[in-house]
């Protein structure tokens, strides 16, 4: 009887296991080497040589890999064939993705049906946006921020542009310290409590879990605008250079403002140049609106001006003007027992204390003064020491016209330049004549 080739192999090969010391396991052919080894690694400690030990070993290896190889090749197999289902399955459904797609564009005709953006300060802020605040420090950029969020609440206008009221959400990421004062003395100013305003005192990070907790309170709240002041201190960690890193936190912002419908705030610092909002250039692009601020001058005679960098769909020419006005906080004072003071912004074409006929920044110096109750009787040089242990500067020209205006003011009129008083008869004739004409 003849024997098949394999049924050869597998007899030399037991035959080689009994009786290794006939010949090297080199000498014999492949196959046998391979069933050899294969039957070898299940047998309980078989002596070989060394060479025959290497050798199986090195088969095992061999096989142990060409199995691995066949495991690969054929989860790859497995997954080219379920790309190719996927794509397959994405092709018989490219005809309702594309009519579904053209049923998303519009003409002419029906660009009409596209709402229109919902004004939270009237060419300025809208809601379902964000929009940013820049300016370097000391810009006051963080008081005009309040001074929106305290007019929006209110429904009354920030410098002359209507708001739109609603609740407004204020983390005060930076600068927590000093909220209190900035709204008793803009409460102060404006005669009205700062109402519908809800100030977190601590920041949100941005690309944190409880990002995701702030924006299902704000589905709560329910706030047409949501300042964040800083950006900086809600993005520790990230590079705000980087367009990559930067591009996810503000999708996280604009998802902020879409979900609850509110325009979401972004106070920021500038850069070296001072010109543009610090780090990714991509942001600017991204926001609805971008204002930049300055403070130019010192003391009485500072302007604080607010630049329209950019606003997508509105006029950007107009700049506004805004003066500080140091406010004494009534009921607040420093532990010298001084009162304690803190700024407000007032649009300086209505500014209350503009003196007519004065230049505008002696009328701030004047109303400073007065509000401070300085005395009418020191000199320049004395009142500046005065002035200096209150933290206040005003230049030296100013200060010296407010001090003779408020001088000239307040000295007494001598009798005989005094006009002569009129009777109450003779009020009631002129009442009674102004009646007839």
């Amino acid at each position: 009887m003849t024997l098949e080739s394999p049924e050869v192999s597998a007899r030399l090969a037991l035959y080689w296991l009994l009786n290794p010391e006939t010949a090297p396991l080199e000498s014999l052919p492949e196959d046998v080497q391979g069933i050899v080894a294969a039957v070898s690694s299940r047998l309980p400690a078989p002596v070989h040589d060394a060479n025959a030990r290497a050798l199986i070993d090195a088969r095992n290896r061999e096989s142990a890999e060409l199995e691995k190889a066949r495991e690969i090749a054929s989860y790859n197999r497995a997954k080219a064939r379920a790309a190719d289902l996927e794509e397959e399955e994405q092709r018989g459904r490219i005809e309702e993705l594309a009519d579904a797609l053209i049923s998303e564009t519009l003409t002419s005709d029906t660009l009409d049906s596209i709402p229109a953006l919902v004004p939270v300060v009237d060419g300025l802020l809208y809601r379902q946006t964000v929009a940013r605040i820049n300016g370097r420090p000391g810009s006051m950029k963080s008081f005009a921020a309040l001074d929106i969020a305290g007019c929006v609440a209110a429904g009354i206008p920030w410098a002359d542009r209507t708001t739109f009221p609603g609740p407004v959400l204020y983390l005060v990421a930076e600068g927590a310290g000093g909220i209190r004062k900035r709204v008793r003395a803009w409460e102060q100013h404006r005669g009205r409590r700062m109402t519908d305003v809800h100030f977190l005192p601590r920041p949100v990070q941005i690309a944190g879990p409880e990002w995701l907790v702030l924006e299902e309170a704000c589905r709560r709240i329910r706030p047409v605008l949501v300042v964040l002041d800083t950006q900086a201190r809600a993005t520790v960690g990230i590079e705000e250079s980087s367009n990559e890193r930067m591009g996810p936190i503000f999708a996280r912002v604009e998802r902020l403002a879409k979900g609850c419908d509110a325009c979401a705030t972004l106070v920021h610092h500038t850069g070296h140049q001072g010109e543009h909002g610090r780090g990714a250039s991509a942001i600017l692009g991204a926001v609805q609106t971008e204002l930049l601020m300055k403070a130019e001058g010192k003391g009485a005679d500072r302007v604080v001006t607010v630049r329209i960098d950019k606003t997508k769909d509105d006029d950007d020419s107009r700049e506004i003007r805004l003066l500080p006005r140091v406010v004494a906080i009534d009921g607040m004072t420093r532990r010298t027992g001084e009162p304690e003071t803190s700024v407000v912004l007032v649009p300086e074409q209505g500014a209350s204390f503009a003196v007519p006929g004065l230049d505008p920044a002696v009328s701030h110096a004047v109303a400073l003064l007065d509000r401070l109750g300085a005395p009418t009787d020191l000199g320049r040089d004395r009142m500046r020491m005065w002035l200096t242990h209150r933290q206040v500067t005003i230049r030296n020209a100013v200060l010296a016209s407010a001090i003779a205006h408020r001088k000239k003011r307040d000295a007494p009129v001598p009798a005989d330049e005094r006009p002569a008083a009129e009777s109450f008869d003779d009020v009631a004739q002129g009442d009674d004549s102004d009646d007839v004409q």
